[in-house]
Order: structure tokens, then sequence, then C-alpha cells
């Protein structure tokens, strides 16, 4: 009796995370695009979509999901796992979508904006202790949170009053981490560390920075780039109509 084998190739896992609350989307009602036309991934639960034998070529891969805005994610296979390629989309909820919590938006255009992210200053999930940069492993004193169980956060220097963006590569205890990179800027024992918010920008120049109100003082730190060149920008998110602008207000 001949005996077929199948065999199955991992070409990309993607997650999908609600980027104003760093929770994985349970949302079924997805569907992806490449090169504009419909692709069918595998879902594995938890907002994990896999891709398999379907080749590794880069290239764009646009998302659309009930009560999100659409995404597009560029997939760079030289910039990934080359045994578990995965690539992280973070959606941002659509102004009408349904949920506990008001949703408040900071956008505008800005001509040249390639990129716009923001950290809380209000919710700090731990703070930084030392930092080994040969082995790229920083210890933390930790806050009532009970750990980093996200990826991407951003190390605040009040004094300068901006972050540096890093990633988790793992969590080593439950005062450790390991990091993609090593840090580049110096810090001072004890600086805030908070999830990484991120927004949306287009090739005209429209940005667009999302949250939820969950509490009574929304403060975040903006970062936002500018034709190579970085910026930050303090901005009270219950306080946006203040700046004479009316409802939205410009970096």
């Amino acid at each position: 009796m001949d005996v077929s084998v199948i065999r199955r190739k991992l070409d990309l896992l993607v997650r999908l995370i609600d980027t104003t609350t760093g929770a994985e989307i349970e949302e079924r009602n997805v569907r992806f695009f490449k090169d504009h036309q419909p692709v069918r991934p595998v879902y594995r639960g938890n907002g994990n979509y896999v891709f398999l034998n379907c080749k590794r070529e880069d290239g764009f891969l646009d998302i659309m999901v009930h009560g999100f805005d659409p995404c597009r994610v560029k997939v760079e296979y030289e910039k990934l796992d080359s045994q578990m390629p995965a690539a992280e989309a973070f959606l941002i909820p659509s102004e009408s979508a349904a949920g506990p919590l008001p949703l408040i938006t900071f956008q505008g255009k800005l001509p040249g904006v390639e990129r716009v992210q923001a950290v809380s200053l209000g919710q700090a999930y731990c703070c930084i202790s030392e930092f080994d940069e040969r082995k790229r492993v920083m210890k933390l004193f930790k806050t009532h949170r009970s750990g980093m169980d996200h990826i991407y956060y951003g190390l605040i220097h009040p004094d300068r009053q901006d972050f540096e963006p890093f990633a988790v590569e793992k969590e080593i205890s439950g005062t450790s981490v390991k990091i993609s990179q090593p840090l580049k800027e110096a810090f001072a024992v004890n600086s805030p560390i908070a999830r990484i918010v991120f927004g949306r920008v287009t090739p005209e120049g429209d940005y667009v920075l999302r949250v939820r109100d969950d509490g009574t003082r929304l403060l975040y730190l903006v970062r936002y780039v500018v034709e190579g060149k970085v910026n930050f920008r303090t901005v009270d998110f219950h306080r946006l109509e203040e700046k004479g602008r009316g409802l939205w207000c410009s970096l």
C-alpha cells in the first residue's frame, strides 16, 4: 500500500493585537489580502493566524477586522526569524466600535510623518533597576502589575520627556527580561517602563493615534518620526479641545 506524506511549511505567523489594550483580538470576522488578492490563513486561536505553503515573499499584507480600522503590515523575511517567522499586526479600534470604554482620537496631518506611537505617563508596568549591555538583560523593580506579558515597551526618561522603544525577547524571571537590542540611551535608575501604543500614518501625512478612556488622567508621551527625525510631545487626551484647533489638534 502506498503511503502519502503531506508536508506543511509554516511561512508566516500573524498575531492580531488591539493596540489600545495590548490584548489579542478574538474577533473572527477577519479578512486578509496580499497584492489585493484574498488569502486564507489558518486560525490557531488567541488572535494567531498561520500561512502554510504560500512561499516566503516580501510584500504587504492588508488586514480587515470587524470593529477595527484597516491595517497594513509590511512583511520582510530578512527581519523575521527563519524558523518561526512571525509578525505583529497592531490594529486600532474603530471609533464606532462598541466596547466597555470610550475611545479618544488624536489625529491630524503632518507632511513627512513616518511613524507615531505613544506610552502612558500614568500606567507604568515597572521601573528599570539595571541593564547588562553584553547580555542584553534588564533588571526591574516591579509595580502592582503581574508581569511584562507584551513585547514592545518604552523606557521613559522623565527628565528629558522622551522614551526609548525596546522589544522583549524573553522573560528570564519575575524581575528580569532579555531584550532584542542593547539600549542606546543613558537612563536613571527607577525610570518607568510602559507599553507602547501604536498609531497609523499614511504616505499623504495623515496620522491617527487612539486610546481608551480608562482613567481620570490620560497623559501620554507621543513619539513621532518626521523625515527620519525623532520628536516627542506630551499630549493630554482629556484636554484636546483646549488647544484652540477644534476637536483634533496637530503634532
